[in-house]
């Protein structure tokens, strides 16, 4: 901008220098307000620390007594109470007042009555999240069912300390189970210094599954190959990548200018980097402050439903063909062909009906 301003002519530097100032002044203004707003967000997310430790006792089993939340819990029934009576007196008004009570979104919690806590909370949360849900695989639903717990934790870029960086690392708790050893699966993403929204890696956990058949993140595709001599057609197994939600735990770093990939290569890592970042950003930001209204399915996602569907298949040839190919991958979209559950990976399904508020 000086550079601009010096090429003027000398009788109207002098505004433009004015000028010039004025936009400086503003511009550490806005830094001011960036900062207070950091300063803000994380003293506000400190508050809200123990009212998700206290909603994670509640979902895990661990308060039997809910007397100790009597002041909360008494203004709630008092707001159900009011709410029957105004049901009573619209119905008693006329059939519309009534159809409009049918109308209210009935939440099937029958698999609750016999078990403590709520041990289906985190999975049908993100089943009534499209954006989440739209990366569970046909095979992953036998496995997140097992998900009790879901943290998160930001830390920023301080310039002043060496290997500084800004990262949000999401911590996905799981029950014993049949299909990996770990109890706690991290997914962190670490952004670059210099610009703080780009991707520098991904540092996510290696799964030990139980063994091969239990690992959704690989299958097994038949190909031919040509013996360059004789001329000879075999076929071999080949285990590659499979599409799935645990794809999101590889470890993956961000290729820099003049990587040694072609294009389809970077392309493809640095989609997979942004699933695993989107995946990240939209638990913190969206699923665990309002994964009550999720689990309810009060918070139908923006997006409008789409006719199509996504199915894999072979197209008919031996040259690739999968071990698993009567597998088919389930249908999905972004709208609200999906349907929640109670909790069980199997039956249960209801429809959702209310719109995001």
């Amino acid at each position: 901008m000086i550079k601009v301003i010096a090429q003027m002519p000398a009788a109207v530097q002098n505004r433009f220098k004015v000028l010039k100032v004025l936009s400086d002044k503003r511009s550490k203004l806005s830094d001011e307000f960036d900062k207070e707003i950091k300063l803000l967000e994380a003293k506000i997310a400190e508050r809200k620390k123990p009212l998700y430790e206290t909603r994670r006792q509640i979902v895990a089993g661990e308060v039997a007594d809910f007397t100790t939340y009597i002041p909360t819990f008494a203004e709630a029934h008092a707001k159900l109470e009011a709410h029957k009576i105004e049901v009573v007196s619209k119905k008693k008004e006329g059939e519309g007042a009534a159809k409009e009570e049918e109308e209210i979104k009935k939440v099937d919690v029958e698999n609750l009555k016999g078990v403590t806590g709520i041990p289906d909370f985190w999975w049908r949360s993100i089943k009534n999240n499209q954006m989440i849900y739209e990366i569970v695989k046909e095979k992953d639903e036998a496995i997140l069912p097992y998900l009790r717990h879901i943290e998160t934790e930001r830390t920023s870029h301080d310039p002043a300390v060496e290997g500084s960086r800004k990262s949000l690392t999401v911590k996905f708790h799981f029950a014993d189970n049949e299909f990996f050893t770990e109890k706690v699966l991290s997914l962190k993403v670490v952004y670059r210094p210099e610009t703080e929204d780009d991707v520098e890696k991904i540092e996510g956990t290696n799964i030990t599954w139980a063994d091969e058949s239990k690992d959704p993140t690989k299958k097994k595709i038949k190909k031919k190959q040509k013996h360059k001599k004789t001329n000879e057609t075999r076929t071999i197994v080949k285990t590659v990548e499979a599409e799935s939600f645990f794809n999101v735990f590889t470890s993956r770093t961000a290729p820099d200018e003049g990587a040694d990939l072609d294009e389809e290569e970077e392309n493809e890592l640095r989609e997979k980097i942004d699933v695993a970042m989107n995946l990240a950003e939209d638990i913190d930001d969206v699923l665990i402050p309002d994964a009550l209204e999720y689990y309810l399915g009060l918070n139908d996602d923006l997006f409008g439903a789409e006719d199509g569907a996504d199915e894999d298949g072979d197209d008919g040839s031996d040259e690739d063909k999968s071990d698993d190919e009567g597998d088919s991958k389930k249908k999905k979209s972004k709208g609200g062909d999906k349907k929640p559950e109670g909790g069980a990976p199997a039956g249960g399904e209801q429809k959702q009906e209310c719109k995001q508020q």
